[in-house]
């Protein structure tokens, strides 16, 4: 006797009774109908990216410096602050929504501060504030100590301002605030920093410490033997950024600018090249000690082709040697570390 055979489709077909008729299909049910989803409004989100000296997350009275070209970030949605700090987010939707920062908009070493997470839409007429923070625990904000030799006091410059006086004055108008402090000691060599900054730093209490050293350096037998690594330079400029992070001083390292090719040296070719190697060794050490670099000797090749022109003896720098110098100390302090430069930027 043959046996039947039953169909089941996925529990929607009933079994067939035996015989021979056909297996008779259970209809579909029908769709559940849904709600259609609830659009979400959305709305415009302003507010303003701040320096917040504190680190208090509130933009205090004094606390008047606001920060350029910096990307926030609401609920997917991104605006960048422009040169007063104010910045528009649109089509923000509603609900609970965090602000963010991106880092590589900032400057170097600075940092989010406490971000606020804010109910959208806001009443009316409020404004995000976004703080921005420098660690630099009880150093004084806006204060730049220029630590070095006869080049940072200035020497063959109207005046002795040197890069001082022109950096000031930019940090002035990029901030609002900024005093440069001239520490320069003429003759002095590496080593020479490496003992005197830690009371230098203890004295001043600044926010940044700008360090130039190693032009005298050569005129040691241990540099000049064209050795690298018999030289102390790097490793004294190490030590120095190293006391300058131990008093919460943000460092940055300048590169040894080239001496004047056309003065009469016999060796001024040998000692720009080995300028070019040291520069190689300190521009390492910056990155493996994550400090921002200064690139002051790309800065004055770059002004121009006439080398001399930008000398007012051998290894001092003229007016226009020194604003050179003075825009690429202002570049590393305020250009983002994002951003394509020069120089090698330290902290990413």
């Amino acid at each position: 006797m043959r046996g039947c055979v039953v169909f089941i489709a996925l529990a929607l077909l009933p079994a067939a009774a035996c015989g021979h008729g056909s297996p008779t299909l259970a209809p579909l049910p029908s769709p559940v109908p849904t709600a259609p989803p609830t659009p979400t409004s959305v709305h415009t989100v302003s507010g303003i990216v701040f320096y917040d000296e504190n680190g208090n997350g509130l933009a205090d009275p004094g606390e008047g410096v606001r920060l350029p070209h910096v990307v926030v970030t609401m609920g997917g949605r991104v605006a960048e602050s422009d040169g007063d700090g104010a910045f528009v987010l649109t089509d923000v939707p509603d609900g609970i929504r965090a602000t963010g920062v991106r880092a590589e908009t900032l400057p170097p070493y600075f940092r989010a501060g406490q971000l606020l997470t804010v109910s959208v839409p806001l009443p009316d007429g409020a404004k995000v504030g976004v703080p921005i923070v420098l660690p630099i625990g009880a150093n004084r904000p806006h204060t730049y100590l220029a630590f070095g030799d006869s080049i940072t006091a200035g020497d063959g410059s109207r005046g002795a301002r040197g890069y001082r006086a022109g950096l000031q004055a930019q940090l002035r108008a990029r901030w609002g605030r900024a005093d440069v402090i001239d520490d320069g000691v003429e003759a002095t060599r590496s080593d020479d920093g490496a003992a005197r900054i830690g009371p230098s730093l203890a004295a001043a209490r600044p926010a940044y410490v700008l360090i130039l050293y190693g032009t005298n350096d050569w005129n040691l037998s241990a540099c000049r033997s064209g050795y690298i690594e018999n030289c102390f330079t790097t490793a004294n400029l190490r030590s120095m950024v190293r006391q300058a992070k131990a008093a919460a001083t943000m460092p940055v390292v300048g590169t040894v600018i080239p001496v004047n090719p056309a003065y009469v040296d016999r060796l001024a070719e040998v000692r720009n090249g080995w300028i070019v190697e040291t520069n190689a060794a300190v521009k390492a050490m910056a990155r493996q000690e994550g400090v921002t670099v200064a690139d002051l000797h790309a800065a004055m090749l770059r002004e121009t082709d006439d080398l001399p022109s930008l000398f007012s003896d051998h290894v001092h720098p003229n007016d226009r040697g020194y604003a050179a110098m003075a825009d690429e100390w202002f570049r590393a302090i305020t250009q983002p570390v994002g951003t394509t430069t020069s120089g090698d930027a330290g902290p990413r």
